[in-house]
């Protein structure tokens, strides 16, 4: 084995043919690096009058102004010393006086704080998801920040994001208001940002996982089959209503979301034959933007019927384009109109408190309401689960199991039809 011979020294030098030797005179401290049989020195930067320096502890003397600075700043540029000199022998490396002082000057990279590290996260996200889903990337990371610059903790490290952390910004987040699901989401957004760092070793932290707002199903809001067709013959006046209501009524046929609704282009629309079969089938082949899925969507006539409405208008696109907080706000109005009175039960978990408050359908109408509708109704008329995920583009064993509840509407009539106890 090896027998290292290495030490620091550090001196103040005065020369006897100095012309002026005064003890009070601030003079350059210099480090002498004995290694090996060899020596190299060079200025620390620092200057301490002899008056002031301990030559047996070879640093500044206690209560001399700024001294605990300086001598922390020479502990430190030891350290250094020993940790290049250390590093040379696991790197195998000659350890020269070039090698040490080269590495002496290097400048250490600063450290990244916490919030340094999330803000290079969300750079590597807005390239991967789309603009929406960085901008709730965002917004999370600022809820944090605000919790933690309200409990004075900035400074926050990967080994602080603990169960008890999390449960501190769980009640945080509730005296904000926010809801069991959106507090599920902010704290889904926090592990994924905590998993990132950790897969680029960053930290080696695994308790923040066991922390977690269960996500609460809530009842699902769709149209009955009876209140579509109220949609279908309402009379409306506005174009602008118009619109809106056959963008929801193609959510309804097809189950698309809006956001491929809007992107729908004339192109998209292929024929499709199948032998022995004399129909012609029309589908939408399309890439769902949310989860860029290429699926092929089979269209009702009912669907084929709303695109032939605007099969003239001008541009590339299968159907009117418009804002989709301008088409959720007009379709309340076309569904008061529709008279969509039939009440729906809202229910809004906070901590654990349920609130419960029903109101007429046509308050929660929306775009998303068409994608669901078309789930139960689908569902209820006897189309598979598994078909009718494949049209949508979801996951049967997890996103289906919102509708368990509702899309069976016939079971009363097939058990009372068939289960009789005489």
């Amino acid at each position: 084995m090896r027998e290292i011979k290495k030490y620091v020294r550090y001196y103040i030098p005065i020369r006897s043919h100095w012309p002026d030797k005064s003890l009070e005179k601030p003079r350059p401290v210099v480090f002498f690096f004995n290694y090996d049989g060899k020596r190299i020195n060079s200025n620390t930067g620092v200057k301490i009058a002899p008056c002031n320096w301990d030559k047996k502890r070879q640093r500044v003397k206690l209560g001399v102004r700024r001294s605990g600075e300086v001598n922390r700043y020479l502990d430190l540029l030891e350290q250094k010393i020993n940790d290049i000199y250390y590093g040379g022998l696991s790197e195998d490396v000659e350890l020269t006086s070039t090698y040490i002082f080269e590495r002496l000057k290097r400048k250490k990279e600063p450290t990244k704080s916490f919030w340094d590290y999330y803000s290079d996260f969300l750079e590597t996200q807005k390239m991967v998801v789309k603009n929406s889903s960085y901008k709730t990337l965002v917004t999370s990371c600022n809820k944090f920040k605000e919790f933690c610059r309200s409990e004075d903790k900035l400074n926050i490290r990967f080994d602080d994001i603990n169960p008890a952390l999390l449960a501190h910004y769980t009640d945080f987040l509730l005296r904000k208001g926010n809801t069991n699901n959106t507090i599920h989401s902010q704290l889904k957004r926090i592990r994924r940002f905590m998993t990132h760092c950790k897969k680029l070793h960053l930290h080696k932290n695994d308790v923040y996982q066991e922390f977690n707002v269960p996500e609460k199903t809530s009842v699902v809001k769709f149209l009955e089959w009876s209140e579509v067709k109220q949609l279908m013959t309402v009379q409306l006046d506005s174009l602008t209503e118009q619109k809106a209501r056959d963008l929801l009524l193609f959510g309804c046929f097809t189950g698309m979301r809006y956001s491929d609704i809007k992107q729908l282009r004339k192109t998209d629309i292929k024929e499709h034959r199948f032998e022995g079969i004399e129909t012609i089938f029309h589908a939408a082949h399309i890439r769902q933007a949310k989860t860029s899925k290429d699926t092929i969507v089979p269209l009702l006539p009912e669907a084929v019927s709303i695109l032939k409405q605007y099969e003239n208008y001008p541009g590339e696109f299968a159907l009117p384009q418009m804002f989709l907080q301008k088409v959720n706000d007009a379709l309340k109005e076309v569904g008061k109109k529709a008279g969509l009175n039939s009440l729906q039960k809202i229910e809004i978990y906070k901590g654990s408190i349920t609130e419960t408050k029903y109101v007429e359908k046509w308050k929660v109408l929306s775009t998303h309401v068409g994608r669901r509708t078309f789930v139960t109704i689908s569902a209820t008329k006897g189309l598979p689960i598994n078909v009718v995920a494949s049209i949508t583009g979801q996951n049967p064993a997890t996103t289906m199991k919102h509708y368990l509840g509702v899309v069976n509407s016939d079971k009363f009539t097939e058990l009372t039809s068939k289960v009789k106890f005489d």
